[in-house]
């Protein structure tokens, strides 16, 4: 029988013996055990990255050269391991199990490292007492449904409706699905911390660049108890960092600057937090010059991105700032002209399911407002279906849904896909023909109608089932390159519905129509 031979490692309460003991038990008694604990692996305990020995004391250590030889090679440029060959006062294999125990050390560092690193968050005791009460609550249910199971079962067929009439299965369904929100609820409010750690990291960043850029620049803070998932949290330092570097860099002027157009002498940055329609929404907001519409549009021209004479609205020019490599900057400093930024800004809220505007006034400044979900685990969403295939479009961004009469659709002289919605016209995407459906569209379709990025559109589906509390479970590398899907969610009977990006789907839509 072919011999096999593999390593394992535990984390665990048990002692050395115990976990032996049950390591036999699972094995066999065939199976050679043996076990050792992380400091029994490596001799060196404790050891971090700054405390891994240099090849020249390990060598000491060992005996292979003196104090006198490591300083007589330390003094020359070439590897230290060489030199002492070179010179003759150790042997090539010396140094060779030199770097190969310096090897093992850092390879220990690297483990420890990486065991060490575990996300944790701190969790208010009150919260978890709330958890703990409703599972109890919850295995109370589960019991009365045991015995509600049992009665059931052990009814005869003629007394089976009777039995069903007194046990109220009804109630008991209400009250499985008051528990489960209330589950839901709290669940999430364990993962929410409040935005206040994240943007006081920024004071420091503030006073470096008041520094740098020889201004001077205070930083003011509000609704810092507002709250938001973790995993979004995480991923907020490196955008705002962007904003508040192009804020202090374009926005505030200099001293002299301010003084000479009736402002204080010191600039403002202010950060601030708010919950809107199930939304977090930051604002950072500085009082400044505001943006030049007339340099962002010249130096668009200059890289070809829009024609010498486009008319664009305030709104679209300013959201040229967001383009990769786009800079409006004279000269490349070590705060900006480099292009990167603004764009990193708009990539990383984009992946979080938010969105980005940017509002400015000449003479008076710039505000960004960044929406995002409250949460990336579970949304609220609208349930549709196109012929058996359903979708989930996030409510946030559905306004309303009408409906779509085959025949208004034939008969639309409007010369593209609008729909009459009270007298304004919107455009509407057929998601039939967009994902290619095979099969007909039955002849009163519905419209759901959209705000996504300040502009109204429409999803044409076959029918809109209604709301439904949507958790989103990810679609796996095989599917990274789907932008128009941002996940999945399991149906009750089992059944998968992939939950839409409104946003990726107005560009794909864009996108198609122009290859056409």
């Amino acid at each position: 029988m072919k011999k096999i031979d593999f390593e394992a490692v535990f984390r665990t309460g048990l002692d050395k013996k115990e976990l032996e003991d049950l390591l036999r038990l699972i094995a066999g008694e065939d199976c050679q055990i043996h076990l050792a604990q992380e400091e029994d692996v490596d001799s060196e305990s404790g050891l971090t990255a700054d405390t891994v020995q240099p090849i020249g004391e390990i060598l000491i250590k060992r005996g292979d050269i003196t104090s006198e030889d490591l300083d007589k090679g330390l003094k020359k440029h070439k590897p230290l391991g060489q030199e002492l060959v070179e010179d003759g006062v150790v042997s090539p294999d010396s140094v060779k199990a030199a770097l190969e125990e310096q090897a093992r050390q850092r390879d220990a560092v690297a483990r420890r490292s990486k065991v060490e690193k575990i996300s944790t968050i701190r969790v208010a005791s009150e919260k978890l007492d709330k958890l703990f009460n409703l599972i109890g609550e919850l295995v109370t249910v589960q019991e009365r449904l045991s015995q509600v199971s049992g009665k059931i079962r052990k009814a005869q067929p003629e007394d089976l409706d009777k039995v069903l009439q007194e046990l109220d299965l009804e109630g008991i369904s209400e009250e499985v699905s008051l528990l489960t929100n209330s589950l839901r609820d709290n669940a999430l409010s364990v993962r929410m911390l409040p935005v206040e750690s994240t943007f006081t990291k920024f004071r420091r960043l503030i006073h470096d660049l008041s520094t740098d850029l020889n201004k001077e620049i205070d930083l003011t803070m509000s609704g810092t108890d507002t709250e938001i998932d973790k995993t979004v949290i995480d991923k907020l330092d490196e955008p705002l960092m962007h904003m508040i570097r192009n804020c202090a860099d374009h926005g505030i002027e200099t001293p002299d600057e301010r003084l000479a157009a009736g402002k204080p002498r010191r600039g403002t940055i202010h950060l601030s937090a708010e919950h809107v329609s199930g939304n977090v929404v930051i604002h950072v907001r500085d009082d400044g010059a505001g943006l030049n519409k007339e340099k962002i549009l010249q130096r668009a021209i200059e890289r070809e991105v829009v024609a010498p004479n486009v008319q664009l609205s305030d709104q679209e020019i300013f959201k040229l700032i967001f383009m990769p490599g786009f800079s409006t900057a004279a000269e490349v400093t070590s705060v900006s002209g480099r292009g990167v930024g603004m764009d990193v800004v708009k990539k990383t809220i984009e992946e979080l399911r938010g969105s980005v505007e940017v509002f400015s006034t000449p003479g008076k400044g710039t505000q960004i407002d960044v929406v995002l979900p409250l949460t990336l685990a579970i949304i609220d969403g609208l349930l549709v279906s196109i012929d058996n295939c359903a979708f989930v479009i996030p409510l946030s961004v559905v306004e309303e849904c009408i409906e779509l009469i085959s025949e208004q659709s034939k008969n639309n002289t409007t010369g593209g896909n609008l729909a009459n919605v009270r007298g304004s016209l919107v455009p509407y995407i057929r998601l039939r023909e967009l994902f290619k459906i095979e099969g007909q569209a039955p002849a009163i379709e519905q419209i759901v109608i959209s705000r996504v990025n300040g502009q109204r559109v429409g999803f044409v589906v076959d029918t809109v089932i209604g709301e439904h509390k949507t958790v989103i479970k990810s679609l796996g590398k095989t599917y990274h390159d789907v932008p128009e899907f941002s996940g999945a969610s399991i149906m009750g009977d089992g059944s998968i519905a992939i939950i839409l990006d409104a946003a990726r789907l107005i560009q794909t839509s864009i996108l198609n129509e122009v290859s056409e």
